[in-house]
C-alpha cells in the first residue's frame, strides 16, 4: 500500500482549513503528522500556506486516490498505528481522535466508507495506578518463531530477518530502525558491536547488538543491501546510506516496517488465535526479556534510549505479571485453592 504524498497533503489542508482556530489547526495538523509517518509520507502535512489555499478537494481525482488508498488500509492496521503509538495515555487517546476526526470527514465529504469508524481509543496496562501505554511482549518462543519465519531466500529475505533481529535484539523504535544508516553500524568488532540510533527528541545513542541480530546484519549488509540497492534507479540521494531499503533501493518507512513485521508473524502462526504483532511489540519484548534475564534496569533503560527509568518500570510490572501466573500455574498450593 502506498499513498500519494502531495494527494494525501491536499487531503488534509482540506480538513484542516476548516478549523478554524489557529491552535486547533496546529494540533491536528501534529496529530496527523503521527498518521503521516506511519503511512511513510511525513512530509505530507500541509503548511500554512497549502492550508490557507485548499479548496475544492472533493473534485480532485488524485485526492479520491488517496482517500482510496486509506479506506482500503486493514481494520488490523489501523489497531496496529493505534498501539504502536508513543506518549502519554492523554496524548494518544487525542492523536487517535484526530485521526478519527479527519477520517469521518473525508469520508463524508467523498461519499466513501469510513476506514476508523470502529477504532476505538487506546488502551493500556495500569502504571501507578493510572492507564498507560499498553505493552504487548511477546515470550521467547514466540519471538524465537517471529525470527525464524521472517528468513527466507534472497534480498528480501534477508533484509526482513536483520530488520525484526534488529527491532528485537536492539529494542528500535520503528521510526529508528526506518532511520538507521550504514555509516552508524559499527559491527566489525564481534566482541563489541553496535549502531548508533537518533531517537526521539534527536537524541543520539548507542546501541550493543546481539550475536544474532550482528550476523543477521552483517549477512544482508555484505550481499541482501547490494543488491536491492542495484535492482533500480529509483533509489533516491539520500536513501544511498540508509541500511533498511525497498525491493526499489529506497529507505523503508514506518508502514513498511509495519507490514514486514505482521507478515513475518502471520507465518509464524503468532496471530491465528488473534493475537497482534507489531514492530513496538518488539521492542516491548526485548524490555521485558532482558529484566526477566536480571539485567539491571539502568542499562535497559540506557539500551532503549528510556529518558526516566519510570518508564522503563513498566518492564517490572509485565515481568511480575508473567512470574505470578507461572506461580499459579506451578504452585501446589495454588492449584489446590484454584480447585477449590
Amino acid at each position: 500500500m502506498s499513498v500519494d504524498a502531495d494527494a494525501l497533503r491536499t487531503l488534509m489542508a482540506g480538513f484542516l482549513a476548516g478549523r478554524a482556530s489557529p491552535g486547533t489547526r496546529d494540533a491536528y495538523r501534529r496529530d496527523l503528522g503521527h498518521l503521516a509517518e506511519a503511512l511513510g509520507v511525513p512530509e505530507a502535512v500541509p503548511d500554512d500556506d497549502q492550508v490557507s489555499g485548499a479548496f475544492g478537494v472533493e473534485d480532485d481525482p488524485a485526492v479520491r486516490e488517496a482517500a482510496r488508498a486509506l479506506a482500503a488500509l486493514d481494520p488490523e492496521w489501523w489497531r496496529d498505528w493505534r498501539d504502536g503509538l508513543e506518549g502519554s495515555p492523554a496524548t494518544r487517546r487525542r492523536r487517535v481522535a484526530a485521526v478519527r476526526a479527519f477520517c469521518r470527514w473525508w469520508s463524508r465529504v467523498l461519499d466513501m466508507e469510513n476506514p476508523v469508524r470502529d477504532l476505538r481509543p487506546p488502551g493500556g496496562v495500569v502504571r501507578r495506578g493510572r492507564p498507560g501505554q499498553e505493552v504487548v511482549a511477546l515470550a521467547p518462543a514466540a519471538t524465537r518463531r517471529l525470527c525464524e519465519a521472517a528468513r527466507r531466500p534472497g534480498p528480501l529475505g534477508a533484509r526482513d530477518a536483520a530488520l525484526v533481529e534488529v527491532l528485537y535484539g536492539c529494542g528500535l523504535r520503528a521510526s529508528e530502525a526506518s532511520s538507521l544508516d550504514v555509516s552508524a553500524c559499527h559491527l566489525d568488532d564481534a566482541e563489541d558491536p553496535y549502531v548508533v540510533v537518533t531517537g526521539k527528541g534527536s537524541k543520539v545513542r548507542a546501541v550493543a547488538v546481539p550475536a544474532a541480530a550482528r550476523d543477521a546484519l552483517v549477512a544482508y549488509l555484505r550481499v541482501g543491501r547490494p543488491q536491492l540497492r542495484a535492482t533500480s534507479a529509483l533509489g533516491a540521494r539520500g536513501d544511498a546510506d540508509a541500511v533498511f531499503l525497498s525491493n526499489r533501493g529506497r529507505r523503508l518507512g514506518r508502514a513498511d516496517i509495519w507490514r514486514i513485521v505482521t507478515r513475518a508473524a502471520s507465518r509464524a502462526g503468532l496471530t491465528d488465535d488473534g493475537g497482534r504483532v507489531f514492530p513496538h511489540a518488539l521492542r516491548h519484548s526485548c524490555g521485558t526479556h532482558l529484566i526477566q534475564a536480571g539485567v539491571d534496569i539502568r542499562y535497559v533503560q540506557a539500551h532503549l534510549g528510556h529518558a526516566s527509568p519510570v518508564t522503563t518500570e513498566v518492564y517490572t510490572h509485565v515481568t511480575a505479571a508473567h512470574l505470578r501466573a507461572d506461580f499459579d500455574r506451578a504452585h501446589p498450593r495454588a492449584r489446590t485453592s484454584a480447585k477449590g
